[in-house]
């Protein structure tokens, strides 16, 4: 497999290669792309007379398996798809979050109680203002554009509407969530650490065992086992400390990351992340992680920059430019800068 098998890959996906682009990465993002695709279509492998679902374990096995053969096929784009292997166990791995990216996208579904994977039935939303998101198993009449893990259509006529992302500030997120705290009395801080929104390091080093003596709202933790951490709201009020654990819903959609950018835009101190212009893409560099639904927005609409599992960096379509922009400025907080 050759040059001729990745142009036509490229020409039948629609990925083009930017300016500067290295061919590692270029490469990359085709076969990325492709192995999105080829997931969808293994869903419907005739091996069962159910072939419109698979096991998890399945899609696992035949994905590995391609990654592989791609990989030999096209060896400049080893690096940047293995980047920081350190065991076979890890390949697995990769095709792990890539499946359960397309499971969080609604790309795939878990169709029934066995954890069995289908496609979702054919549909098309809206994506920007001249493109369509589709999902499901297309027609061959419909030639799609790729991008990140999913595929857009042209729209016969532009739409003024905009219903990927309906925001409200971040500030009034904060207002929000501490007005629907459940509140009890909390006699003693010590055993927490506290996030610093003061701080110019990114949020992971942002934590300290110092008791704010002068925040009214902190976002605080406490350490459990392997890494992990239950986290609290806490509100000074007049003469009471009053502090709400943050629920399991919120917990599990990572909303922590949320509220400590909230806290850092409150004080004055917004998280930053920059951006470059290259041809009709951008890319997108932020210093943080994302709360779960951003992540989610963003994995289907953007391809990784540096390596396949690359969770900061993102080569930005244009056409999705703007959204993706309110979602960083007006959903997070965060300090959007061209970079010179």
């Amino acid at each position: 497999m050759g040059n001729d098998a990745l142009n036509k890959m490229a020409q039948d996906m629609q990925i083009k290669r930017y300016n500067n682009e290295l061919e590692a990465n270029y490469v990359g993002r085709i076969i990325y792309s492709a192995l999105c695709h080829w997931m969808r279509y293994s869903v419907m492998d005739e091996t069962t007379p159910k072939c419109d679902r698979k096991s998890k374990a399945y899609i696992l096995s035949k994905m590995r398996e391609l990654l592989y053969i791609m990989s030999e096929a096209f060896p400049i784009c080893k690096k940047w798809i293995f980047k920081d292997l350190k065991s076979p166990s890890d390949i697995d791995e990769l095709v792990r979050e890539l499946r359960d990216k397309m499971l969080a996208a609604r790309e795939l579904l878990e169709v029934d109680n066995s954890h069995n994977i289908g496609l979702p039935v054919y549909e098309r939303y809206y994506c920007s203002q001249a493109y369509d998101r589709i999902v499901g198993l297309s027609d061959a009449t419909c030639v799609p554009k790729h991008i990140g893990i999913t595929r857009v259509v042209r729209r016969e006529q532009d739409s003024e509407s905009n219903v990927i992302m309906n925001e409200i500030s971040i500030v009034e997120y904060l207002d929000r969530i501490f007005e629907s705290g459940t509140w009890i009395e909390c006699h003693s801080l010590e055993d927490f650490e506290f996030f610093n929104p003061y701080s110019k390091r990114p949020p992971y080093q942002s934590w300290t065992n110092v008791i704010p003596n002068h925040d009214k709202r902190m976002l605080a933790r406490l350490t459990l086992y392997n890494g992990l951490h239950e986290y609290h709201l806490i509100w000074r009020q007049q003469d009471k400390i009053m502090n709400s654990p943050l629920s399991y819903v919120l917990a599990e959609w990572k909303e922590e990351r949320r509220i400590l950018l909230a806290l850092r835009k409150q004080v004055g101190n917004p998280m930053g992340a920059t951006y470059e212009i290259r041809d009709s893409v951008y890319l997108l560099n932020l210093y943080c992680g994302l709360p779960t639904r951003e992540q989610i927005i963003i994995d289907t609409y953007c391809w990784p920059l540096n390596s396949m599992d690359d969770k900061y960096n993102y080569v930005v379509p244009d056409f999705v430019w703007e959204d993706i922009k309110k979602l960083i400025v007006d959903s997070l907080g965060i300090e959007l800068k061209e970079k010179n």
